[in-house]
């Protein structure tokens, strides 16, 4: 186990003895379920999305100050800057799964510090810490492309075995065909969009206890998460109709322009699974730049991507075989050419 026992019950009296934490978490399903069940846990204290992820940057601090927080927690946010941890006024702890960073004034918990190969997502390692609220768990676990080990899915296919069949024994499949599946969409299409919007949903979210309250719209707070994801839903099916696959092309690159949604990690999960032969580029034109969302099942994304962006002005980065980039509209044709040279 990369976090130790020691490690765990550290996080465990965290979560116990904090009283008005702020938790930063990235906008995925990964970053959410962590921040739901330390506040089912905890019951108080304010979650903020960060959609500026990588890097979060000194501009979040005064937000965060201005809450007058006893604790700062932090949940798979890959990258954070000494700057915003010297700004921050509280007690700071950092979860997080992916490559190490060295930071000062942190208390840093990441498998990757003495296992460099293991990034079981950050959901997993507070589930392990807290033991509550298993279906928020596996939300954010099979949302990162995870299948945790027998004993925790036997626990959860016994108790909710409508949301995910015994058969199923890989995480893209447990995505996208089954029940779990639909769920972990219907939350991620929730943090898309104008951050008031999000934090709307995230408040809804807090108050949800059971899964079927989403997917049979049994509450009023099930009916409301539902009712978004319907909306983009439509939104997304007609841009996954229009994506060409070239059967001879290692590249499958698929360019879209939504001027309100990025749909391009879903889009680039789901093409995987169907494609897992290819590498995966979508991109979505936004604010004079093209952000790019890459999956491979074979290829280390990053450095691919870290050599396709020599001399071109942009940045990038992420897991082995899930990763993306920022690249300006004008060294895009560059960057595509110099990934294919690669491939």
């Amino acid at each position: 186990m990369a976090l130790s026992e020691k490690q765990l019950e550290q996080l465990r009296d965290i979560f116990d003895t904090v009283h008005r934490p702020v938790v930063l978490f990235d906008d995925d399903p990964d970053g959410l379920s962590s921040f739901l069940m330390i506040y089912k846990h905890i019951k108080e204290g304010r979650g903020m999305p960060v959609k500026s992820a990588p890097e979060l940057g000194a501009d979040f601090c005064q937000k965060v100050n201005d809450y007058g927080p006893d604790a700062v927690i932090i949940v798979d946010v890959p990258v954070l800057s000494q700057e915003f941890l010297n700004r921050i006024r509280s007690r700071i702890i950092w979860i997080d799964h992916h490559p190490v960073l060295e930071r000062k004034g942190v208390e840093y918990f990441n498998p990757r510090a003495s296992d460099p190969g293991d990034n079981r997502p950050t959901s997993y390692w507070v589930y392990k810490a807290l033991q509550e609220n298993l279906w928020i768990a596996m939300m954010g676990i099979v949302g990162d492309w995870f299948l945790p080990e027998p004993k925790i899915l036997d626990e959860f296919t016994s108790k909710y075995p409508e949301l995910l069949s015994t058969d199923i024994t890989k995480p893209e499949v447990a995505l996208h065909t089954s029940k779990l599946g639909e769920l972990i969409q219907m939350i991620s299409f929730n943090l898309k969009g104008k951050t008031s919007d999000v934090v709307k949903s995230v408040k809804v979210l807090t108050r949800i206890k059971e899964p079927s309250e989403i997917l049979e719209q049994a509450t009023a707070q099930g009916r409301f998460i539902y009712r978004k994801y319907a909306k983009l839903k439509s939104k997304y099916d007609k841009l996954l109709s229009m994506v060409e696959v070239k059967p001879d092309d290692k590249l499958l690159l698929f360019m879209y322009n939504s001027p309100d949604y990025s749909f391009s990690s879903e889009l680039s999960n789901e093409l995987l699974y169907k494609h897992p032969g290819k590498v995966i580029m979508v991109v979505w034109e936004y604010n004079g730049e093209y952000k790019v969302s890459m999956r491979s099942t074979k290829v280390n994304l990053p450095n691919l991507i870290g050599k396709a962006l020599e001399g071109i002005r942009g940045y990038g980065g992420g897991h082995d075989h899930a990763a993306g980039a920022n690249v300006k509209m004008a060294d895009f044709d560059t960057f595509v050419e110099n990934i294919r040279k690669q491939l």
